[in-house]
């Protein structure tokens, strides 16, 4: 089963095998699908027979990625470092040991980094070269069965001499602080951990889930460059949108026209949020919208409030405090201002108009670990502000959705992708920041 697995992959990667011949093949087997699923948003989607391609980053980025990990380990008194793959879900691409190894090289399983202070990385359980890391411990098998991570990650920390040292773990953590909401139960599981502490006795672990997720969130010059594109393509997606949507526009035809758009332009979406029902669209009709753009090793989140024709007195009323939340935001989310009293600021422009919000008014991205407070219905208790004491920095990539919603469904969710500058904010997308009328 493996072997067919791994074939079908580097059938698909060296371009012998098409994108439909892949699937059809791999949903004959068992587990298949959701393997393609990790395989696919890696592929540029404008093409037939989908190549992997060049790495998206430059060997220097994957330098100042390394060097800024040494400093923080110097700092910590680390030793080593065990990074995993599993991110437990889509919509923080190049998580992880992919943010070590150069993104996008597991793709399929699990996998992890071994990273000492000194010396080369080791990636372990890999299936793909990594162009940042030579030293690789491939999948591999012992009496036709595969070797358990856990064990691979323990030889390597083995062959690096650091069996007794001081090690830095992502990923061990519960509860989500530090990773981001989805992880409540941590990214490492139970066997892998298990065998990893039995067979390393000596070691001193400690878990640096929530510094490492902080640097990983200052981006460099060429993932601000990457991010930017992506955010470009969801402006232009805005665009079509507005430009080819009316009354009597049918939804099927606008969620064609969004994955058509997506693909002439090489893009992915990994979050496809568009709340429609099924039919032409009728006068009045109230179109949120949220995708999130994979292109280029870049990732980021756009929103789009829009309104098919007549805008009702309560849309309107929606709209400007979704307005005042987005406009609050973007004038003080700076460098050197605590997460924390962003977002409780921003909830008390909620409390004073009287509306709730069901998403987080604004979360980090790469990976999503700052995340404002989450509300499951109107009346209910908020989730905690995670990143509270967080203080953000230049470099910084955040997804903007403020919203005011009335009841279960009259709701204004505005929104952009931003990034924080030395001397403000880079509001790339400015037409989702307003509700748009079409």
């Amino acid at each position: 089963m493996e072997k067919k697995v791994n074939d079908l992959i580097a059938n698909l990667s060296s371009g012998r095998l098409g994108r439909r011949e892949f699937l059809t093949r791999m949903a004959a087997i068992p587990g298949g699908i959701a393997a393609a699923s990790a395989v696919l948003p890696m592929l540029p989607a404008e093409t037939a027979r989908a190549q992997f391609g060049p790495p998206p980053f430059t060997p220097a980025e994957g330098e100042r990625r390394h060097a800024r990990i040494r400093a923080m380990m110097a700092e910590k008194g680390l030793d080593c470092m065990i990074v995993p793959h599993r991110a437990g879900d889509g919509v923080n691409l190049l998580q992880y040991a992919g943010y070590v190894s150069g993104g996008g090289f597991f793709p399929y399983g699990d996998g992890a980094v071994v990273f000492p202070l000194e010396g080369d990385p080791i990636i372990v359980a890999n299936r793909l070269p990594s162009p940042w890391i030579s030293r690789a411990k491939p999948v591999v098998f012992e009496d036709g069965v595969q070797v358990p991570l856990g064990q691979q990650i323990v030889e390597a920390v083995e062959e690096l001499g650091l069996a007794n040292s001081t090690i830095g773990v992502v990923g061990t953590v519960t509860g989500g602080e530090g990773v981001n909401e989805f992880m409540n139960d941590g990214l490492v599981t139970y066997a892998t951990w298990a065998t990893v502490l039995a067979g390393l006795p000596n070691a001193e672990f400690t878990d640096i889930s929530g510094d490492f997720a902080v640097l990983m969130m200052v981006k460099g010059e060429e993932e601000i460059a990457a991010c930017t594109n992506a955010a470009l393509i969801g402006e232009s997606l805005h665009e079509m949108l507005i430009g080819t949507t009316q009354v009597g526009t049918d939804s099927a035809l606008l969620r064609e026209n969004v994955a058509m758009h997506l693909l002439r332009n090489g893009a992915t979406a990994d979050v496809q949020a568009a709340f429609l029902p099924p039919g032409p669209m009728a006068d009045g009709t109230v179109f949120n919208s949220e995708y999130g753009i994979i292109h280029g090793g870049g990732y980021c989140q756009v929103t789009l409030c829009m309104v098919v024709g007549s805008m009702s007195a309560q849309m309107e009323t929606l709209a400007e405090v979704a307005h005042e939340l987005m406009d609050y935001g973007a004038e003080h989310l700076r460098a050197g201002k605590r997460f924390g009293d962003l977002m409780e600021e921003m909830e008390q422009i909620n409390r004073r108009t009287g509306y709730w919000h069901r998403v987080p008014h604004i979360h980090g991205l790469l990976p999503m670990t700052l995340v404002g407070p989450v509300f499951t219905s109107e009346d209910a208790v908020g989730s905690r502000t995670l990143g509270a004491d967080v203080v953000v920095q230049e470099g910084m990539v955040f997804s903007f959705e403020p919203g005011a919603r009335e009841g279960r469904t009259a709701e204004a969710k505005v929104g952009a992708t931003a990034i924080v500058t030395a001397d403000g904010l880079n509001v790339i997308n400015t037409i989702g920041t307003r509700v748009q009328q079409v």
